[in-house]
């Protein structure tokens, strides 16, 4: 009869020991964006369709251990696309370093980052055609916290944004060397 509480104890601790690793760093962040009209109204005549974008991240890091972090590098990046395609590309990277100490708390600011797009506009007149879409436009962000290579957290304000920051990541193929004759 001791043999079932030998093996529920077991089973117990291999549960435990099988669990996911939890990062001590936590992280907030807070998007600041805004969006206006880059062109001055014209008497007579309608607005410019034009607009410009200014974002920046605030990322607050928490270190939920005792455990001292002193070289830490907060990498981050804006993501978006060039009008009119819709294809995603990264726009802006950056990083920042950093320390959390134990039980601490630390904010981080990214750089500020501009752009500039306007939407399509129909023809002013009969004849005339329609103005398409240019410039670039800022859909969202990512922010990976890393301690030496391994990433303690991470945050993507939209999912297909890791895969991006990945491929971004890879070095391209140097291009094969002629041989000599």
């Amino acid at each position: 009869m001791k043999l079932v509480p030998i093996l529920a104890s077991l089973l117990v601790s291999l549960s435990f020991s099988a669990r996911a690793q939890t990062s001590p760093i936590h992280m907030d962040i807070e998007a600041k964006q805004k969006t206006e009209s880059d062109g001055k109204p014209t008497p007579g005549k309608p607005p410019q369709p034009g607009k410009k974008q200014v974002r920046s991240l605030t990322i607050r890091l928490t270190n939920n251990s005792t455990e001292n972090f002193d070289s830490l590098v907060v990498k981050y990046w804006f993501l978006g696309h060039a009008l009119p395609s819709h294809d995603l590309k990264v726009l802006k990277t950056g990083e920042r370093k950093s320390s959390v100490g134990p039980r601490g708390k630390e904010t981080v600011e990214s750089e500020v980052v501009a752009s500039s797009y306007s939407d399509a506009a129909p023809g002013k007149g009969k004849g005339q055609p329609p103005t398409p879409a240019s410039g670039e436009k800022i859909t969202g962000y990512a922010v990976q916290v890393l301690g030496g290579e391994k990433v303690l957290s991470e945050y993507y304000s939209e999912l297909s944004y890791k895969q991006k920051i990945a491929d971004a990541g890879k070095q391209p193929a140097e291009p094969a060397k002629p041989k000599a004759k």
